[in-house]
């Protein structure tokens, strides 16, 4: 009788099965950069040139304090001063990423 106790309590244990929980699932968030955006306080200065690069300077208002931007993109035209964008203007809203 204790070996039939016995191998019933082993078969019992054995026949058990563990239920086994999925792996959680782990998302991260997508990275966001936050653009900081500001006001030109003046028309910028072309610093240099070198063609079709144009190398600018501005002084922009952002909501945390005035800063000196540096600035270069790639003209769109001729180099007969087309590296002054509207986009540029003197009170127009420009935006940069961190």
């Amino acid at each position: 009788m204790k070996k039939f106790l016995v191998a019933a309590i082993i078969l019992t244990g054995l026949s058990c099965k563990k239920e086994t929980q999925p792996a959680p699932k782990i998302t991260t968030p997508p990275i966001t950069i936050a653009t900081k955006c500001g006001i030109l306080l003046n028309t910028p200065t072309l610093d240099s040139f070198v063609y079709p690069t144009y190398y600018i300077t501005v002084n922009v208002a952002f909501p945390d304090g005035n800063e000196l931007v540096h600035i270069h993109d790639n003209v769109t035209g001729d180099h007969d001063g087309s590296w002054y964008l509207t986009k540029y203007d003197k009170d127009s809203t420009y935006c940069m990423t961190p």
